[in-house]
């Protein structure tokens, strides 16, 4: 019966590190993309800054979409292999309930 008891502890316990590890996960999010200045000379050296500044919005936009995307999943995970930690917990006090009724 004292396997069991580990048994559970050792779930519970694996829940709680996974729920922490999705919680540090939710706050570290993708960097934003940045365009190097470069020296450019004449008209064609303008649009092309244009051209990059534009890319440079267009990967942002998409970086913060998938930063909050990722952000909702990860807290979302957590949540749950918390609440999945605690089932574990649950059961081991349960389970310890139940053995000393019998024994």
């Amino acid at each position: 019966m004292a396997v069991l008891y580990l048994l559970w502890l050792i779930l519970a316990g694996v829940f709680f590190s996974f729920a922490y590890m999705f919680l540090r996960q939710a706050q570290s999010p993708l960097r934003n993309f940045q365009v190097r200045q470069r020296g450019a000379e004449g008209a064609k050296g303008a649009e092309t800054d244009k051209a990059m500044a534009d890319l440079a919005a267009e990967v942002n936009n998409y970086l913060d979409s998938i930063n909050g995307t990722n952000r909702n999943l990860n807290r979302t995970a957590a949540v749950s292999s918390f609440i999945c930690g605690l089932v574990a917990l649950v059961s081991l006090v349960i389970a310890f309930y139940q053995a000393s009724l019998v024994g």
